[in-house]
């Protein structure tokens, strides 16, 4: 059989769901501030001294590297309160719901590889979920009447436990799916 697992978890539906780009830059930043500030260590200790001066500039130096460094730290650690996942609006799109990630319509478009966080609301179990997933697509919705565009992701590794619910609430919409349809089929 060619079938992968997720075409068996896979389905369409209506969600309330919200995104927001994650700060990935700063993060990728605050390791290279970590790798500068190790190669300056290394190299202020290998250096003779020569007077008291150089000595007194470099030790300012290393305090106003401290400084910085604290003071991004603390930056990193404001935008990510601003920027909190209760205040984001969301709103209800059409998705396309697997194992291995989503697709969703956004009237903004999204960047590309860019690494975005996703809130939404799982109605069938009661949960409101926010998963990390990379962009693998951007594109110019189809639907004149709708216009936006339809996005498709593919979930970052290690959230085995939201992935886990999100698959209950993709059985349970096939589930209701063969209820409706096992309806309309009567038997004579």
């Amino acid at each position: 059989m060619s079938s992968k697992a997720r075409d068996f978890y896979h389905t369409q539906d209506e969600l309330n769901l919200a995104w927001r780009y994650l700060a990935r830059s700063q993060v990728s930043a605050s390791i290279e501030l970590d790798t500068l500030s190790a190669e300056i260590e290394s190299i202020s200790e290998s250096v003779r001294s020569y007077s008291p001066e150089i000595d007194k500039f470099i030790d300012l130096t290393q305090k106003k590297i401290s400084l910085l460094e604290a003071a991004l730290q603390t930056e990193v650690v404001h935008t990510d309160e601003e920027s909190d996942l209760i205040d984001l609006v969301r709103q209800r799109v059409e998705v396309s719901l697997s194992s291995s990630g989503i697709g969703f319509f956004s009237q903004k478009s999204i960047d590309e590889d860019a690494v975005i966080e996703i809130l939404l609301y799982l109605d069938t179990v009661d949960k409101e979920l926010n998963l990390e997933a990379s962009v693998l697509e951007s594109r110019v919705s189809a639907d004149s009447e709708n216009p936006g565009f339809w996005i498709r992701t593919r979930f970052t590794r290690k959230q085995d436990q939201k992935i886990d619910l999100l698959l209950a609430h993709v059985s349970q919409r096939q589930i209701e799916k063969l209820e409706r349809k096992s309806k309309v089929i009567v038997p004579s």
